[in-house]
C-alpha cells in the first residue's frame, strides 16, 4: 500500500529550459553535452561551483553568461500538477519532493510558499552529498518521510532515475504529461 508519493523536480514538478537550449546546443556534439552533464552531475553533489559550470557552458556553446544562467535557471512551476496534488494528493499521502538540484535556491525561485508547502521534504541532492539515480537517495528520502521505500511511489520523467527508485525497492512512475500521469497513478495506487 502506498504512503507516500515522491516527485522529481526538473522535468516533473516544474519545466525548464534547459532541454531545448540542450537540443539547440548539443544535439550533434554528444561528447561535449556528456562533459557539460558530468560537470553539473557534481555541482548537484558540491563536488564543483556552479560558477564552473556556466563557464563551461558559455565556452563550449559561445553563449553569453546571462544566456547560459537564463536556459539553466528559467524554471517555472507546473502549475498543473501542483494543483492536481493540492487537491488529490494532500492529506491522502505523505508528499516529498526528491532532486539532483545543486541549491535550495531553486526552490524559492520556482515555488511560491503555499506551493513549498504542500510537501512534506523537500530532498535535494546536494543536501546529502548524492544524486539520483544513487538507490541510497531513494532509501534517504523515504526515511525523512517515515515511511518504508516499498511504500513510496516515485515520480521521473527520466527513466535511469525510475529504474533507481525500483531497485531501492519504491514503486516508481515514468512522467510524460499530465494525462499519462493521472492514467498511470489509478493502476499504480
Amino acid at each position: 500500500m502506498i504512503e507516500a508519493i515522491i516527485f522529481d523536480l526538473y522535468g516533473v514538478l516544474a519545466i525548464n529550459g534547459w532541454q531545448a537550449f540542450k537540443a539547440l546546443h548539443f544535439a550533434d556534439r554528444e561528447e561535449v553535452w556528456d562533459q557539460v552533464f558530468q560537470l553539473g552531475r557534481q555541482v548537484d553533489t558540491g563536488l564543483s561551483d556552479y560558477a564552473e559550470l556556466i563557464r563551461f557552458t558559455v565556452e563550449a556553446t559561445g553563449e553569453s553568461e546571462e544566456t547560459v544562467r537564463y536556459q539553466l535557471e528559467h524554471t517555472v512551476a507546473n502549475v498543473e500538477l501542483l494543483e492536481f496534488i493540492r487537491t488529490e494528493l494532500l492529506g491522502r499521502y505523505k508528499l516529498g519532493i526528491l532532486s539532483n538540484a545543486s541549491n535550495d535556491e531553486v526552490i524559492g525561485r520556482i515555488f511560491t510558499p503555499d506551493q513549498q508547502n504542500l510537501f512534506d521534504v523537500i530532498l535535494l541532492s546536494h543536501h546529502i552529498g548524492m544524486s539520483k539515480p544513487d538507490i541510497r537517495m531513494y532509501g534517504v528520502a523515504a526515511g525523512k518521510l517515515d515511511v518504508p521505500a516499498s511504500a513510496c511511489l516515485f515520480v521521473d520523467d527520466r527513466e535511469h532515475h525510475v529504474a533507481g527508485a525500483n531497485e531501492a525497492g519504491m514503486q516508481a512512475l515514468l512522467y510524460t504529461d499530465m494525462a499519462d500521469f493521472k492514467k498511470n497513478l489509478e493502476t499504480a495506487l
